[in-house]
């Protein structure tokens, strides 16, 4: 119960890959187009140096890794209010994630269009990406 607590808010590789199939639900659901999406390389992110010998020992299976960031690229096409809604959305998911940088420009060939580029990060398992 207390991996299932702890961890909830962590991706799995498997619920990483399910993250696109999730935001093309969320995107759809709002009228959007998503042009792209796609995974970067996951970096590792070390804890604390102070860890107890039992911590230390789980650690060194993951290869001293505390989780992961897995960035994600993306391009989104649509409406302004549409947008805001899609995040909104995917901010309530239960799972972390965080809009890391955006791009938002207005779309010359239509009024009331937006295109956005950004990158969101995701938060991973130590044991499952390394």
């Amino acid at each position: 119960p207390d991996y299932k607590n702890n961890s909830s808010l962590f991706h799995s590789k498997e619920e990483v890959e399910d993250l696109y199939n999730t935001l093309s639900v969320f995107a759809t659901a709002n009228n959007l187009e998503i042009l792209k999406i796609e995974k970067k390389t996951p970096v590792k992110i070390s804890g604390s140096k102070k860890k107890t010998k039992k911590k230390k020992k789980s650690l060194k299976k993951a290869e001293g890794a505390s989780y992961y960031k897995i960035p994600v690229s993306y391009e989104i096409y649509g409406n302004f209010l549409d947008f805001i809604k899609f995040k909104r959305a995917v901010a309530k998911s239960k799972k972390m994630l965080n809009f890391e940088k955006e791009l938002i420009t207005t779309s010359k060939q239509q009024s009331g269009k937006i295109n956005v580029v950004g990158q969101l990060t995701i938060v991973g398992l130590p044991n499952e990406f390394n």
